[in-house]
């Protein structure tokens, strides 16, 4: 081979090897981390470039992601709870005043058992079962018409000899109201009398007074 031709040859294998260099280069350098040879910072290259964390990264679960049904909902014994702490903060209403009992005394002022005896001894288990309903005869006084004028009131009362409540009937007064005999009849008919002395039926005259 001529000289010439060696030379051309040996510059055109430098050139060569010097163009391969220059393409691997790179390569080795991302590869090392080393510095080019001409001493910048290596070039960044696609075909090297780590994948993007969100590729290589698994998905998060559906569990890590959605919240749990039991911390959106709220328990049923948490709202339970603050509704009994609402109630029991709520401050009760007053219960309604009973109306006042009219400025009016009642007592018994007759009494007649029909075929005797009249004794106090035969008389007193009707007495003792009218008397503790005084006060229910009192309220009864509020619907008479003239609350300042006084009067008596009688009736029948037909009692099982074994006790109990007592056919009312023949109910008789001068005093004048709208409800007033009814309501007085009522309480009447309410009472569970006691069983008469003789064991039997009776027929019981009774009579009490209104007076202001």
């Amino acid at each position: 081979m001529n000289p010439p031709d060696r030379k051309r040859q040996t510059f055109v294998s430098k050139n060569t090897l010097r163009l391969a260099c220059l393409v691997a280069a790179p390569i080795l350098v991302a590869c090392s981390g080393a510095t080019a040879p001409d001493g910048s910072a290596p070039a960044p290259t696609t075909t090297t470039a780590a994948a993007p964390a969100s590729a290589a990264a698994p998905p998060p679960s559906a569990s890590a992601v959605a919240p749990s049904a039991s911390a959106v909902a709220p328990e049923p014994a948490a709202s339970a709870s603050a509704a009994a702490s609402a109630s029991a903060a709520a401050p009760e209403a007053p219960p309604p005043e009973a109306t006042p009992l009219p400025a009016v005394k009642v007592k018994n002022i007759g009494m007649h058992i029909g075929g005797g005896p009249n004794d106090d001894a035969n008389k007193a288990p009707f007495n003792r079962s009218v008397e503790p309903h005084f006060d229910e005869l009192r309220r009864c006084f509020a619907k008479v018409d003239d609350l300042k004028k006084g009067g008596d009131f009688g009736v029948d009362l037909l009692v099982d000899g074994k006790g109990g409540k007592a056919q009312v009937s023949h109910p008789r007064t001068a005093l004048k109201g709208e409800g007033f005999v009814p309501c007085v009849v009522g309480v009447f008919e309410a009472i569970e009398f006691l069983k008469p002395k003789g064991g039997k039926k009776t027929m019981v005259s009774y009579s009490i007074r209104f007076t202001p």
